[in-house]
């Protein structure tokens, strides 16, 4: 009877600690991409966040219209790159982009920093690599600065209009050749 009470509690356990780990993948978050991103687990990304940028400055890479023409071809882009991109954000990120109506597709190395931890990169050190020194420098974006993530617009620069489609998110390169995002 002891082992019986004893297995069953075990299996009841079991059971609750695996529930969520199951439905993980099935939560309200619907997948994006289906059937469009190469060697991605689960066929398509739930890990995003719609209206908002969860992405850092480092190593950044923009990439603008023709070659992204939606946010599938922004994670493509990642998932292309996967020994320098960690994170990506299809936004509206220029005046430019605005006005032709397409939105920029950056790619970044690393997630936005919460607001109490900055970093400063030596940028003569020979220890880097594929940092983009010359455009991190340009924009001005040494130290990085932690801060709330940030609302993405429709409207760039005046930020008045919230851009509810940008699609912003992580991009993790397993070792086994997949991918989730």
């Amino acid at each position: 009877m002891l082992f019986s009470t004893i297995a069953t509690s075990a299996m009841l356990f079991a059971a609750a600690i695996a529930s969520p780990l199951a439905i993980r993948d099935n939560d309200d978050q619907p997948r994006i991409c289906q059937n469009r991103l190469n060697k991605v687990r689960g066929d398509g990304c739930i890990r995003y966040v719609r209206g908002f940028d969860v992405t850092g400055v480092v190593t950044e890479v923009d990439l603008t219209f023709p070659q992204i023409r939606d946010n599938c071809d922004c994670i493509q882009a990642c998932l292309d790159r996967p020994t320098t991109c960690a994170a990506y954000v299809y936004k509206f990120s220029t005046a430019a982009s605005v006005a032709s109506g397409h939105r920029t597709c950056t790619l970044y190395s690393q997630f936005n920093l919460p607001a109490d931890v900055n970093i400063e990169i030596n940028l003569n050190s020979t220890l880097n690599k594929n940092i983009n020194a010359a455009e991190i420098t340009m924009m001005g974006n040494n130290p990085q600065l932690g801060a709330p993530v940030p609302q993405a617009f429709r409207d760039f620069p005046t930020n008045t209009i919230p851009d509810n489609d940008a699609v912003s998110g992580e991009v993790w390169q397993l070792s086994n050749g997949e991918t989730l995002c």
